[in-house]
């Protein structure tokens, strides 16, 4: 039963585009980069002639990963952590 649980919660972070990192019968390690939002930026590389440019480079090399972890008890309730 606790593995079902655990299974659905599991089911919803990865329809919101996140990915397993890792995982055991109790807890999962699930993690999704942070999105660059290309439209402005592309915008913003054309009106100042690749300028900005440096500045998205800058971002995608330091992109941030937003990491849950999920952990299931004995009694069967799901905690984000």
């Amino acid at each position: 039963m606790n593995q079902s649980v655990l299974d659905a919660e599991v089911a919803h972070y990865v329809a919101r585009g996140y990915g397993i990192e890792s995982r055991t019968p109790t807890q999962v390690v699930l993690a999704k980069q942070r999105r660059i939002g290309w439209f402005w930026n592309t915008i913003f590389v054309l009106l100042t002639a690749g300028l900005w440019l440096i500045y998205v480079i800058y971002r995608l090399a330091n992109r941030k990963v937003d990491r849950v972890v999920l952990t299931v008890d004995g009694a069967g309730g799901v905690r984000r952590s």
